[in-house]
């Protein structure tokens, strides 16, 4: 296993990456955490390598910058007494956004290479400026779209709703 494209992968997918994939298919279980994608040890799960206890608990995703409540509104469709309209918006939101996902991760996926195996060749200063550029432009592109992805949520939830939504995602990972 490489262990750089590991954390790398956890550090820009961990924000939201993790959450966009179950918010699209809601039907899909969620990935059982200290699943072994990961070994234990110093950087054996998420960004600050708490290691796999931090993975059971999900602890590491409660560092992220952008609280990841998509996965919990589809998983609790029901308990939240969604309105047809409301379950229109949320499935023209995973509709609309599926395919600009593919196409985005993707993209990451080849910024994300490219800067590892520049570092494994041991580059230096100019030589690896665009492509830690390219890396920060698919950060910020990930935190606007998980920021947008919130506030849309907040604007289509009823208060009661968001309140559900928020209390769930403050108890999950405990």
């Amino acid at each position: 296993m490489n262990l750089s494209k590991t954390t790398l992968s956890l550090l820009l997918l961990g924000t939201l990456g993790l959450g966009l994939t179950p918010a699209f298919a809601a039907d899909a279980p969620t990935p059982a955490m200290g699943s072994g994608m990961m070994g234990a040890g110093p950087m054996g799960a998420g960004p600050m390598g708490a290691g796999h206890r931090a993975m059971e608990k999900g602890r590491w995703m409660k560092e992220a910058p952008v609280p990841m409540l998509m996965p919990i509104v589809f998983r609790h469709m029901a308990e939240l007494n969604l309105s047809a309209e409301q379950k229109k918006a949320l499935e023209d939101w995973r509709t609309s956004h599926m395919t600009q996902w593919h196409k985005w991760r993707s993209s990451m996926l080849e910024h994300n290479r490219a800067l590892r195996d520049a570092l494994l060749k041991g580059e230096t200063g100019a030589a690896l400026a665009p492509l830690k550029a390219a890396v920060d432009k698919d950060h910020r592109e990930m935190l606007e779209h998980g920021i947008r992805q919130v506030e849309f949520l907040h604007h289509t939830l009823m208060p009661a709703q968001w309140e559900k939504v928020t209390t769930l995602y403050t108890h999950s990972g405990k």
